[in-house]
C-alpha cells in the first residue's frame, strides 16, 4: 500500500463525502471484519487516508469516489492483515484523539454491517472484490488495535 508521508495534510474537501458516506465505509468493512472495535479502527484509518488521497481520485480509472475509497479499504486490510495489527499511517500527521467505544457503540456497528448497502455498480465490484481477497477470519480477528480505539471502562470488567 502506497503510505502517505506524516506530513501530507489531510484535505479538508473530503469532509463532506466523508460525513454522508461513513456509514457505508464502516459497514463495508465490518462485514469482512469480525471485530466491531478493529473495524471501526480501520475505518478511522480508511477516512484518514481517503482525506489524505483525495485528490489522487480519478474518474477514469475508479469509475466512482466509492469504489475508489473501496480499493483503498481493500489494501488498508490487506495492510492490516499482513502486519497483524491496524495501521496508523492515515492518522499520523494529524494529532489524532484516542476514541472510547461503549458496548451499545459496538452493538450499532454490527447492526450497521447488516443494513443493506446502496451502492453504485463499480463501488458494489469493489466491496465485492474487498470480500474476496481480504485475509482469513482468523487473520483478521487477531488483529492488535492501533491504541486509538479503546472499549469504555465502564463496559471492562475487573476481575476480584
Amino acid at each position: 500500500m502506497d503510505q502517505p508521508p506524516a506530513s501530507t495534510p489531510h484535505d479538508p474537501s473530503a469532509a463532506p463525502w466523508l460525513a454522508e458516506n461513513a456509514g457505508i465505509l464502516f459497514s463495508a468493512i465490518r462485514r469482512v471484519v469480525a471485530d466491531s472495535m478493529c473495524a471501526y479502527d480501520l475505518g478511522l484509518e480508511l477516512s484518514a487516508l481517503i482525506s489524505h488521497r483525495w485528490a489522487t481520485f480519478d474518474a477514469d480509472r475508479h469509475a466512482t469516489r466509492m469504489a475508489w475509497a473501496l480499493r483503498l479499504a481493500t489494501e488498508l486490510i490487506g495492510e492490516a492483515g499482513a502486519r497483524a495489527a491496524v495501521p496508523t499511517v492515515g492518522r499520523r500527521g494529524a494529532e489524532p484523539q484516542v476514541v472510547t467505544l461503549s458496548t451499545a457503540d459496538l452493538h450499532r456497528l454490527s447492526r450497521l454491517a447488516r443494513a443493506p448497502l446502496r451502492l453504485d455498480e463499480a463501488a458494489a465490484e469493489a466491496l465485492a472484490a474487498m470480500e474476496r481477497s481480504a485475509p482469513s477470519p482468523a487473520a483478521l480477528s487477531g488483529l492488535r488495535l492501533s491504541g486509538l480505539v479503546v472499549r469504555s471502562s465502564s463496559d471492562v470488567r475487573h476481575g476480584s
